[in-house]
């Protein structure tokens, strides 16, 4: 009987002792919110305009919803799973080395399109992978960020985990911080294949032309700002405005292109490029590879189909003067954000115009000095 009690007595005295016991705090989730004090265009390091780039990607519905369009700056466009395939991995270059603080994505407003996690890693060399946050989606549009433990890192990998329905989408990937180092953009200049397609540029100083596809090809012209390609396109009748960014170990090229506006409505393919490895083998890559390009006959040609072409750094200047030129007999108008010299060029109505853009990527494709037919 006292053995019972003594029994009885220690395991009152262990729930006692279990109840005053203090459970170790569960830590908090990683905040999620959406600020008002974040300019999520130009805040955001995963940005094409300001020299972001896919160094990878698993699959996607198509080009038009490509890895490309969830880095383009741009709220309309976005990358698309493939069909049943809600389940992928894009990595991204930053435009340099730089401290990550926040990272997020910008998510459909349809619940079936929205993944049950999104996994964020690190990289330096973007072959070693380490995992930094996982964002938990809440059921609503818009954006949505954590915050991180501030990190290093070269390159970003997002990988969609679980389904709420057929496909994911991502509008827009988001990494907030600093860069810590000045972007070195590579030289685009050279032999690349694009979309399966032979390419080519050369690269002037800032100056860019080139030549995308060897049947019924594209051509582009315009120049560099040090982190982004701007250029002008036409092939055939159509025309448009592009971006074009180098990862910083010129292994892989990303571009969006837009025909005649720039945003969401008018956005075309993504283009992902990769250089030539050596002699070209088809006809069609040796006529865009040998192929002369002459770069003021480029910059004519989209004149004459847009009825404007964009001088885009100050050596171009000397391809605008000489497209008035060509063209005795014609008036010009210039446009500019500043004042330019090509407001003393013959022939040319000067007019300072401020832009009216809400893009990241409309602002730099804005900034330059547009001559105009009239």
């Amino acid at each position: 009987m006292k053995r019972g009690v003594l029994v009885t007595a220690c395991c009152v005295l262990a729930l006692l002792a279990a109840c005053n016991k203090k459970e170790a705090p569960t830590p908090p989730p990683p905040e999620t919110f959406v600020s008002g004090d974040v300019d999520y265009d130009r805040d955001n390091l995963l940005n094409l305009a300001r020299g972001a780039s896919v160094v990878s990607r698993t699959a996607e519905l198509g080009l038009e919803n490509s890895a490309a369009h969830a880095i383009d700056g741009d709220w309309l466009t976005f990358w698309k799973s493939a069909p049943n395939g809600p389940e992928q991995t894009l990595a991204f270059a930053l435009p340099t080395r730089s401290r990550i603080d926040h990272l997020g994505a910008i998510l459909s407003s349809n619940p079936h399109e929205i993944p049950l996690q999104i996994r964020f890693d690190a990289s330096d060399d973007a072959a070693a992978w380490r995992e930094v946050a996982t964002l938990v989606p809440k059921l609503q549009n818009g954006p949505q960020l954590i915050s991180v433990k501030p990190f290093d890192a070269a390159y970003v990998r997002v990988r969609t985990e679980g389904a709420t329905g057929y496909y994911s989408v991502l509008y827009s990937v988001i990494a907030k911080g600093s860069e810590l180092a000045p972007r070195v953009q590579p030289s685009v200049d050279g032999c690349w294949t694009i979309n399966g397609m032979p390419s080519r540029f050369v690269q002037h100083g800032s100056r860019v032309s080139g030549v995308i596809g060897g049947d019924s090809p594209m051509y582009v012209s315009g120049a560099t700002d040090g982190r982004v390609v701007r250029l002008m396109w036409t092939r055939g009748p159509m025309w448009g405005w592009a971006l074009l960014a180098l990862d910083p170990r010129r292994r892989e090229l990303t571009g969006v292109r837009w025909h005649e506006r720039v945003g969401g409505l008018t956005a075309g393919d993504g283009w992902f490029g990769t250089p030539c490895v050596g002699p070209p083998t088809s006809a069609a890559a040796a006529g865009v590879g040998g192929a002369t390009l002459d770069e003021t006959q480029i910059a004519a040609t989209v004149l004459q189909r847009a009825g404007q072409w964009v001088a885009y750094s100050d050596d171009s200047l000397g391809i605008l003067t000489a497209l008035i030129a060509r063209l005795p007999s014609r008036q010009f108008r210039v446009t500019a954000p500043a004042r330019s010299r090509a407001a003393t060029l013959p022939r040319v109505e000067f007019e300072v115009v401020q832009p009216k853009t809400i893009t990241e990527p409309q602002r730099v494709l804005a900034d330059g000095v547009a001559l105009h037919l009239r």
